[in-house]
């Protein structure tokens, strides 16, 4: 049977999808959600498949050194779609416990002759046995040159030090161990203690978890509650009011209450946005870089579905799911409006309050986001603040007299936050800033920052 004729499974599924790496025009994990909904995945293989593409992704830098800690040949002379099969098999061995070592080499060599590839059988083979031989069952609370961060502050302990040692170069370490690049790990090496800089990379390495945002428009928390617990999905209420963490992985259309619009989901930080600007029923409202509609609904619901919000954004297709979950969510008050990123336009008239959840770095929610840390550079940080301000510049010149704003991120690093507020009200005599709210990475959710500005 040829590979067109056989069924795919999650690993040739995931090897798939890694080897689409240097297609920039898309995320990988779009891309894998996309496979998983047009072929109807369901059950422990749709777990496996996510958990395998995520895990590369988001570990490959670790990955990378142990496997040249056991590769007879240089990097550079292993075929690229080699490596990545390589990198699927070692996450299996390093960080999932309920696939027995043995098991984890023998399906990653079969991979090779079902993808057509079977003169890599005894390299793939000789490579991931000799990475099973360098690990060992000890584990740890403590880093060290021989420890891999795993999860929950574990650290597996292997046979060699392979990392640098993290009392004297704690950026080097991170960046291996922990999987972030370099230009990351120094840039928080210098703004966090050790400590610190230990918990939010385990934080940003475990599993996503699932937050849902109550539709106050359809029903209550605790109703919402006690339907999940009726069908026996285990979950308990955030501390934001609408806030419900779900307490095992879960398929959000399968949730009871989805189709009637009873949730959205959205992480817990992100719902302070709207919080914190605090929009009234009647008011006219302004969400400019809208997509993809999460804080735009949630804005409604605090509304009572009564006023105006004109939703902003650059593509069509992002309006487009604006707009369904609107639909879905029983919202009937938002305008959805097509507009420039670079000379932005709106409909005419001033507006009572603002949130501009710009474009940003996301390095509050990499976790979530895997590829994004190794798209972002240092000189797009540069770009991306000088975006930021342009964008608060124009936001702040459609706020009406004694409204308010809210400038929100995703980001954790002071040159997209504070420092683009500070630069944006120096030319702005009439603007004060209220307050601010800093969220880091694991407390409780995910990092970002919010700043409320009033005329």
């Amino acid at each position: 049977m040829n590979e067109e004729q056989q069924s795919p499974t999650a690993r040739s599924l995931a090897y798939e999808i890694l080897c689409t790496a240097d297609d920039r025009r898309g995320f990988m994990t779009d891309r894998l959600e996309q496979r998983l909904a047009a072929e109807s995945w369901s059950g422990p293989e749709r777990g496996l498949a996510v958990e395998l593409v995520h895990g590369v992704i988001q570990r490959q830098g670790t990955l990378d050194v142990l496997l040249r800690a056991c590769s007879k040949r240089d990097r550079a002379h292993v075929e690229p779609a080699l490596w990545t099969l390589l990198r699927l098999g070692a996450y299996q061995l390093v960080f999932l416990d309920g696939i027995p070592a043995h098991a984890a080499v023998h399906e990653t060599v079969e991979l090779t002759k079902r993808i057509g590839q079977p003169q890599w059988t005894g390299f793939t083979n000789g490579l991931l046995r000799g990475l099973s031989r360098l690990l060992t069952d000890e584990t740890s609370s403590a880093p060290g040159p021989r420890a891999v961060p795993l999860r929950d502050v574990t650290y597996r302990i292997i046979g060699e030090s392979i990392f640098s040692n993290p009392a004297t170069d704690p950026a080097g370490y991170f960046s291996a161990a922990f999987s972030f690049p370099d230009w990351i790990a120094r840039r928080w090496c210098a703004r966090f203690d050790r400590d610190e800089l230990w918990r939010i990379g385990f934080w940003l390495n475990s599993p996503g978890r699932l937050c849902l945002r109550t539709n106050a428009l359809r029903t209550s928390r605790e109703t919402l509650l006690q339907s999940l617990a009726n069908s026996g999905v285990a979950a308990h209420p955030g501390e934001a009011p609408e806030a419900v963490w779900i307490d095992s992985p879960a398929r959000v259309q399968s949730l009871p209450g989805f189709s009637e619009g009873w949730f959205s989901v959205q992480d817990e930080s992100a719902t302070h946005a709207a919080r914190l600007l605090a929009p009234k029923p009647g008011e006219r409202v302004l969400d400019l870089c809208a997509a993809p509609g999460g804080k735009t609904t949630h804005l409604a619901e605090l509304m009572q579905n009564d006023g105006s919000i004109v939703a902003v954004d650059v593509h069509e297709d992002k309006l487009n799911r604006i707009r369904e979950n609107c639909g879905r969510l029983g919202v009937t008050i938002v305008q959805t409006h097509l507009s420039n990123i670079d000379e932005p336009s709106l409909p005419p008239g001033e507006f009572d309050a603002i949130l501009l959840d710009v474009p940003c770095s996301n390095t509050g929610v990499l976790g979530k986001r895997p590829e994004a840390r190794w798209r972002l550079s240092a000189r797009d940080m540069e770009e991306l603040a000088a975006l930021q301000r342009r964008l608060l510049a124009f936001a702040i010149s459609r706020l009406a007299p004694s409204g308010r704003l809210v400038y929100s991120t995703c980001s954790i690093e002071p040159e997209e936050n504070r420092q683009v507020v500070e630069s944006v009200l120096a030319e702005q005599p009439g603007l004060q800033l209220e307050t601010e709210q800093h969220h880091q990475p694991g407390q409780p959710a995910d990092g970002g920052y919010q700043a409320l500005l009033r005329r």
